[in-house]
């Protein structure tokens, strides 16, 4: 990790982010056409695959569903920038295929999407979590948490929870239920991709039988939403993220110093969109996934930034509070160390 990058963000904001950005904002018709039909057209053939080695092995079904996945990753991407207006020109076309992209994924296009705009906007933001996000507590605000509190905390932040059970969950219940904020035409759209689900599930069943779907489609659902929640966690959740309280927080410097730069092997890169360059998309949203290796080649600017590579990124897991005062993430196992030491020093003052 790179943990000192305020110099860079000074000179970044001195050059005028904004004419930084706004060549890259412009989408390619030609470029979202072509990773709609290399992600969606890979995919569904990989339903005739797995149909056909069904019948005679499970665990060669489950290795197609490992395939599918890179595939269905991508095609979460495409309604990630739909939901953002960056993949097409176009209003119509964004929401046409986003609600596609949605369906295939088991998220409501336009209920999600409001809620990942509500996460850029207050990212950083202290006194703006809760929605889109991962809970996040403050050392401060744990300690004056009761046992039970402390419990329930620790049990939702275990990556085998939040990856596996909170993955299933999203996805799978969450997602099939309108919210408390969704608006008449986000309620239509959680029930028509509901429907889109209960159809395309029907079509799969009458022709390949209910075991084949159930055990198909939650495999490769569920690697799926495993790598996004793992994606979206470790580009948020490392050491030096920037949290700051409402009055101090700053659009500019939380999205620079609030994403990491995910450095991915070229497949893997490829696999996830490009989201890894997580740091320039929070603070341009409007750039297409495609373009968003291009700014970062482009302007050196955007290559001082804190960058996580792929076996580093796995000590993110367990980074679980935020310590205000020294402006950083540490782990439930920092935070007992230093809790002690601070109980042996008030011991021996005494």
């Amino acid at each position: 990790m790179q943990p000192e990058i305020s110099n860079s963000i000074q000179n970044l904001k001195n050059e005028n982010w904004q004419n930084i950005v706004r060549k890259y904002m412009k989408p390619s018709e030609a470029k979202s056409y072509w990773q709609i039909i290399n992600s969606f057209i890979p995919y569904f053939f990989s339903w005739v695959v797995a149909a056909y080695v069904f019948q005679y092995s499970v665990i060669l079904t489950f290795l197609v569903a490992l395939f599918a996945s890179a595939f269905l990753i991508r095609i979460f991407i495409v309604m990630h920038d739909c939901g953002h207006g960056s993949f097409f020109k176009s209003k119509k076309k964004n929401n046409f295929w986003g609600f596609i992209a949605g369906a295939a994924t088991f998220a409501p296009y336009q209920q999600w999407s409001k809620a990942h705009k509500i996460h850029h906007k207050g990212s950083g933001n202290l006194d703006a979590r809760g929605v889109g996000d991962i809970d996040l507590l403050t050392v401060e605000e744990y300690q004056k948490l009761t046992l039970w509190g402390k419990v329930k905390y620790r049990f939702v932040r275990s990556p085998l929870v939040f990856l596996f059970l909170g993955s299933f969950y999203v996805f799978v219940i969450q997602h099939r239920f309108t919210q408390k904020y969704s608006s008449g035409k986000e309620r239509l759209n959680v029930y028509s991709t509901n429907l889109s689900i209960l159809l395309f599930a029907a079509f799969i069943i009458y022709f390949c039988g209910w075991k084949f779907y159930l055990f198909y489609q939650f495999s490769v659902l569920l690697i799926t939403a495993m790598t996004g929640v793992y994606l979206f966690y470790v580009q948020h959740q490392y050491e030096t993220v920037y949290w700051r309280e409402a009055k101090d927080w700053n659009f500019f410097e939380a999205s620079m110093q609030g994403s990491s730069f995910l450095k991915l092997p070229k497949v893997f890169q490829w696999m996830t969109g490009n989201i890894g360059y997580h740091h320039i998309h929070h603070l341009c949203s409007s750039i297409p996934n495609y373009n968003l290796e291009k700014a970062y080649k482009e302007n050196p600017i955007f290559q001082n930034c804190t960058t996580i590579g792929l076996k580093e990124s796995f000590r993110c897991l367990f980074l679980n509070l935020y310590d205000y005062n020294q402006k950083k993430l540490i782990s439930f196992k920092e935070y007992k160390k230093r809790h002690r030491s601070e109980s042996l020093r008030g011991q021996y003052n005494a």
